[in-house]
């Protein structure tokens, strides 16, 4: 069996819902949220393309047209832009798998999408990969993070031409003039006594802005620029989501003795607390494994709870299990009841100090899950 539930902070905007098509853009998508493994922030959905997600994962898909689909395992299926027509094939009455919206009735969010991109699109020369632009519009520069990068030289790796870029100040810079652009240029970006520093394959994207924008630079291989905009999107309209299976599934049962092994995954960084209700009702802290250990996880990235960092087996008898994590978007280091006393049981006062410790936060965002186990 599998819980979860999930709230949000306060004064979070609320899409509106919709369901039009927009005829002539292809089915394509990039996620934009994902606590389900496998699935990465940016990553771009084929038209067409079958996705499953397991129990109790999430995943927010953006399309060309500008819709916004959220898939909740368990899925096994090939979404669309016309999101209602997949609901309508995949779930029954009351089946809340599938959310819709549509980010141009987002006006309440100042349609955080364009912001992200026009972000996004500056380019950092030093930055060594692909990088994508606008067609017809000449990218802004970003000053280089590495300490004194205040002047470089770009060169066409083909052509051989050269202009000087200058930084006065923490500001962008505009794209020299006399250095035309093209789909595929690469452009060496060089320190002034011809050291390079980075090399970036430029990719023209034709759509001018929105979700189609969005969608081509991640067809376009763009990584880390539609990555970023996703994650901006992600925060704007999507709550933060945690993922809890293990390696025996979402229904799982041992034998007795056997090694115990949970795999977690946040849709963005955040501050994890695990707790397990052993056979005789008593609550263990299990993560973090003890003081000295961060709460903090990386999103998008499978944690895997087992080891030395986590000895976790199942008894010698037959018991049922309870294990429940807890992500936050800030440090509850100092609320979350055991912090310091990981894997020893906890009083019953603590137990109960756990709930109201999670009911009374506010201006946080926070999800749980509970996973309960069997031994057999």
């Amino acid at each position: 069996m599998f819980k979860r539930s999930i709230s949000h902070a306060f004064g979070a905007a609320v899409l509106a819902l919709g369901c039009g098509h927009a005829a002539g853009v292809r089915a394509e998508a990039v996620v934009v949220s994902s606590s389900a493994p496998g699935f990465v922030q940016g990553q771009l959905v084929a038209e067409g393309q079958a996705l499953r997600l397991p129990d109790g994962a999430n995943a927010t898909l953006l399309f060309a047209n500008g819709r916004l689909l959220r898939l909740r395992g368990p899925y096994d299926g090939v979404p669309d832009d016309r999101a209602d027509s997949a609901v309508s094939a995949r779930a029954g009455p009351g089946d809340d798998r599938f959310m819709q919206s549509d980010l141009g009735a987002a006006r309440a969010l100042g349609n955080p999408l364009d912001a992200a991109l026009e972000r996004a699109l500056a380019i950092d020369p030093s930055a060594s990969g692909v990088q994508c632009v606008k067609a017809g519009s000449p990218p802004a520069l970003r000053r280089p993070a590495e300490p004194g990068l205040d002047r470089l030289i770009l060169q066409d790796m083909a052509g051989g031409e050269r202009a000087t870029v200058n930084w006065a100040n923490d500001g962008p810079a505009p794209w020299p003039r006399s250095l035309p652009l093209a789909d595929g240029t690469d452009i060496g970006a060089l320190r002034p006594d011809g050291t390079l520093v980075g090399t970036v394959r430029v990719r023209m994207v034709g759509a001018t802005g929105g979700a189609a924008l969005a969608v081509g630079m991640a067809s376009a291989g763009c990584a880390g620029q539609i990555a970023a905009a996703m994650a901006a999107l992600r925060d704007a309209t999507v709550p933060l989501d945690l993922f809890l299976s293990t390696d025996h599934g979402g229904g799982p049962a041992y034998r007795p003795g056997e090694d115990i092994r949970l795999l977690v995954q946040t849709d963005r960084d955040a501050h994890l607390y695990c707790y397990l209700r052993n056979a005789r009702a008593q609550l263990i802290p299990i993560f973090p494994a003890g003081a000295a250990m961060s709460a903090r996880v990386a999103g998008n990235v499978p944690l895997s709870l087992s080891g030395d960092r986590m000895p976790l087996r199942a008894g010698e008898g037959p018991a049922d299990l309870e294990v429940r994590c807890i992500a936050a978007s800030r440090n509850l280091d100092d609320e979350m009841p055991g912090r310091s006393a990981a894997f020893r049981p906890l009083s019953e006062e603590a137990a109960v100090q756990l709930d109201r410790a999670v009911s009374r936060l506010r201006e946080t965002e926070v999800a749980s899950a509970q996973l309960f186990l069997k031994v057999r």
